[in-house]
C-alpha cells in the first residue's frame, strides 16, 4: 500500500515526536490510588492470560503481544514477535496493502476496525482471522495501534460445511421430486386408460370420491385376492395401515378444504411410493391402507415404509401455505400376524398407534406384546381425561445455569415440567400421557394451567424475595395453533401480575412446520407482548436456518440427544458448535439441555455454551423446595 495509507497491523504515520516528556509516575496511577506497579501487573496478567490474540504495533513494527498472539501465529515466544514487520502476517503485499486502504481512514477518524481477513503463519500456512483494532490516538496514529485477533477458522469450516450439506440435500430433493412426479403420471396414464366409460358406475361404488382411491369395499375385495394368493402360493403379503400425523390441527386451524387438498396430495405421494399390483386405499378422514402383495419377507414392507416416510419429508404446497406433515405407519404380515383380513387390518392398526406413541413419523410392525400395551394405553386414556378434574397434576421445576469461565455459576431462568401422579400406576412419564392429552385435545385446558400455574409461583417466589428469573413453559404443536393464544397468553400475565419479560415459551420445530406464514404472525404477536420466545429440542425436528432468520426467536435449546454422546461422538460435537457459531452470528441465546456430567460441560464450555440445564446442576424439584431451586449452584 501507499506510504500515506495506514499499514496493516499498525496503521500509522512513521515518526514519533520525540519531544514528548514522560507523564509523571503519580500522572499514571490508577483511579483508586493503586500504585502505578500493581496496575502493570494485573494488566500484564490479563494480557498473557487472554484467550484471543493482542498486539501493539507502531510504524510498521511488532512492538508488544500476548502469548496466545504468538501461539496463533506460529512464533516460539513472544520475544520472537517484537520487532517482526507487520507484513510477515499476511499472505501477500496486496493483502496487507488492503487491509491497510480499509482500516486505515477508520482508525485515523477515532473509530475501531472489524473485519475477518485471511493471515499467515510463520510456517507459511493461512488461517483465517477476526480482527478488531483502535488506535491510540486517532489525532496522533504513529503512537501506535492495538489489535485483538481471534482463529475463526474452524467455525468458518462449519458453516461452509453445513451450508454445502443444505445446497446438496436441495439438490437431492429437486432430484427425488422430479421422479415421483415421473412415477405419478405413468401411474395416472396407466390407470385412465384401464377406466373406461362403461366402467365409470362401478368406480363410484368403489372407490373414494376426494382422492379416487379405492374405498373399504373394493379393499376388502382386494385383500381377499392377495390372501388367496399367498395360500396358494406360499407367499407373504403385507398390510400397512397409516394415517397422518397430527391432522386433526390442520383441519381445526386452515379449515377442511384445505385439509380436502392436503389428503389428494398424500394420496398421489402413497400411489408413487408402491407398485401398481399394490393396493392403496382410504378408509376415511385421514387413515389409509396398503396391501403389499406377494413380498418375500418383512424386509420388502421396511423397505416401502422407509420410502413412504422419506417421500412425507417434503413440503407439500396447498394454495398459499407450505405446509408438512408426517406419517405412522403399522404394519401386520400374513401369515405370521394373522390369516384373514379383520385380523391383519386391526394387528396393524395397532401397529400404527405403536408408532405414534414412539414418537410419530416412522413404522413399526405388528407383535403379540403390542395387543395388551394397546389395552393398557386405552384404560390410561380413559384416567387422564379424570385426572385434570381431580387435580392429579403438578409441577416440577429445573433451574438454568449459566457458567462463564473463571466466574461462580449463576442462576438464569427455571423451567416448569408437567408431572402426573396416577393413583393405579403412580408417576406416569410426561413422553407417555402428553401424546395422549394432545390426541384427546385435554393438551389445551392442561397446558392453560401449567401457564397460570408456573407465573403463579414465579410471583409467589418473588413476593418472598427470590429473584426474579425467567420460567419457561413448553408449548405443545396443539396449543402453538389454537386460536386466540396470544389473547390467552395476555389475560394469565395480567391476571398473575407478572411482566411478559419474565415468561419464555418454547415451541418445537414440529409445531413450526405446518404453515410458515401462520406460525410466524402467532409468533409475531407473542413477541410484540415482550414474552420471549424460544425453539425447544432443536436440531431432532424439521431444523431450518429459515426459522432462525424469519421467526422472531430470542432463544435455542440444544436437544439431550446430541449430548448424551457428546465426549465420544465427534459429529456430535460438530453438530453443536454448528449451533452455537448460527446463533452467536444472529444474537439469540443458546441453552443446552441433558448436562449430566463434568466431561460434557466441558466439551459444551469448548465449543461456546454458557447457559446449561441438566442433572450436573440440579434435578427437577416441587416449588415447596425453593431453598434447594434457588441454592446457589454447585460447581461440577
Amino acid at each position: 500500500m501507499s506510504s500515506g495509507s495506514a499499514a496493516p497491523p499498525n496503521p500509522e504515520r512513521r515518526g514519533v515526536d520525540r519531544r514528548q516528556q514522560p507523564r509523571r509516575q503519580d500522572e499514571l496511577l490508577a483511579t483508586g490510588g493503586e500504585p502505578l506497579s500493581q496496575v502493570l501487573l494485573e494488566l500484564r496478567a490479563i494480557l498473557e492470560n487472554a484467550t484471543v490474540g493482542i498486539l501493539f504495533s507502531r510504524n510498521r513494527v511488532l512492538v508488544r503481544a500476548n502469548p496466545q498472539f504468538a501461539q496463533m501465529f506460529g512464533f516460539d515466544s513472544v520475544k520472537e514477535v517484537v520487532g517482526q514487520p507487520g507484513l510477515v502476517l499476511y499472505p501477500s503485499q496486496e493483502a496487507y496493502d488492503a487491509l491497510g486502504a480499509e482500516a486505515g481512514p477508520l482508525l485515523a477518524a477515532g473509530k475501531p476496525y472489524r473485519g475477518e481477513i485471511e493471515m499467515r503463519r510463520k510456517d507459511g500456512t493461512l488461517f483465517w482471522c477476526r480482527m478488531s483494532a483502535k488506535a491510540i490516538n486517532p489525532q496522533r496514529t504513529q503512537d501506535g495501534t492495538i489489535w485483538i485477533m481471534e482463529d475463526v477458522t474452524e467455525r468458518r469450516r462449519v458453516q461452509e460445511a453445513l451450508l454445502q450439506a443444505h445446497d446438496e440435500l436441495e439438490q437431492r430433493v429437486l432430484e427425488r421430486t422430479s421422479e415421483l412426479s415421473e412415477a405419478n403420471a405413468k401411474l395416472q396414464a396407466e390407470i385412465f386408460e384401464r377406466l373406461q366409460a362403461e366402467q365409470r358406475i362401478w368406480h363410484i361404488a368403489h372407490h373414494d370420491a376426494l382422492t379416487g382411491l379405492p374405498n373399504r369395499a373394493l379393499l376388502h375385495d382386494r385383500i381377499g385376492q392377495a390372501l388367496a394368493q399367498a395360500a396358494r402360493d406360499r407367499s407373504r403379503v403385507g398390510v400397512m395401515f397409516l394415517d397422518l400425523d397430527r391432522f386433526k390441527s390442520i383441519n381445526d386451524t386452515l379449515g377442511h378444504e384445505i385439509g380436502d387438498q392436503l389428503l389428494k396430495v398424500v394420496a398421489e405421494r402413497l400411489r408413487g411410493a408402491v407398485r401398481a399390483v399394490d393396493t392403496v386405499a382410504r378408509l376415511g378422514g385421514d387413515e389409509f391402507v396398503i396391501i403389499l402383495n406377494d413380498i418375500a419377507d418383512a424386509d420388502d414392507a421396511a423397505q416401502v415404509a422407509e420410502k413412504i416416510v422419506a417421500s412425507f419429508a417434503q413440503s407439500m404446497r396447498i394454495g398459499a401455505h407450505e405446509l408438512r406433515t408426517s406419517t405412522s405407519i403399522g404394519i401386520s404380515l400374513y401369515p405370521e400376524d394373522g390369516r384373514e383380513a379383520n385380523a391383519l387390518m386391526k394387528n396393524a392398526d395397532t401397529a400404527m398407534y405403536h408408532a405414534k406413541r414412539a414418537g410419530r413419523d416412522n413404522f413399526h410392525f405388528f407383535s403379540a406384546r403390542m395387543s395388551a400395551e394397546a389395552e393398557r394405553q386405552f384404560r390410561l386414556e380413559q384416567r387422564l381425561l379424570v385426572a385434570f378434574e381431580k387435580k392429579q397434576f403438578a409441577l416440577a421445576y429445573q433451574p438454568q445455569v449459566e457458567v462463564v469461565p473463571g466466574q461462580p455459576a449463576t442462576l438464569c431462568g427455571m423451567e416448569a415440567l408437567l408431572r402426573w401422579s396416577d393413583p393405579v400406576e403412580g408417576t406416569i412419564s410426561p413422553a407417555e400421557f402428553i401424546p395422549l392429552a394432545e390426541e384427546t385435545g385435554l393438551i389445551l385446558p392442561i397446558g392453560e394451567w401449567v401457564l397460570r400455574n408456573a407465573l403463579r409461583q414465579n410471583r409467589r417466589w418473588q413476593e418472598a424475595g427470590r429473584p426474579a428469573l425467567p420460567v419457561a413453559v413448553n408449548l405443545s404443536p396443539r396449543q402453538f395453533r389454537q386460536k386466540g393464544l396470544a389473547e390467552t397468553v395476555r389475560a394469565i400475565l395480567a391476571e398473575t401480575g407478572q411482566p411478559a419479560h419474565l415468561l419464555e415459551l418454547e415451541i418445537t420445530e414440529t409445531a413450526l412446520a405446518y404453515d410458515a406464514d401462520e406460525a410466524r404472525a402467532r409468533l409475531e404477536e407473542l413477541a410484540a407482548m415482550g414474552v420471549r420466545l424460544a425453539i425447544d429440542d432443536f436440531g431432532t425436528g424439521y431444523s431450518s436456518l429459515g426459522y432462525l432468520k424469519r421467526f422472531p426467536v430470542g432463544g435455542l435449546k440444544i436437544d439431550r440427544s446430541f449430548v448424551a454422546d457428546l465426549t465420544r461422538a465427534p459429529e456430535d460435537a460438530a453438530i453443536v458448535a454448528a449451533i452455537v457459531g448460527l446463533a452467536r452470528g444472529l444474537d439469540i441465546e443458546v441453552v443446552t439441555e441433558g448436562v449430566e456430567t463434568a466431561a460434557q460441560l466441558a466439551v459444551l464450555q469448548a465449543l461456546g455454551c454458557r447457559r446449561f440445564q441438566g442433572f450436573l446442576f440440579a434435578r427437577p424439584l416441587p416449588a415447596d423446595q425453593e431453598e434447594a431451586l434457588f441454592a446457589p449452584p454447585r460447581e461440577p
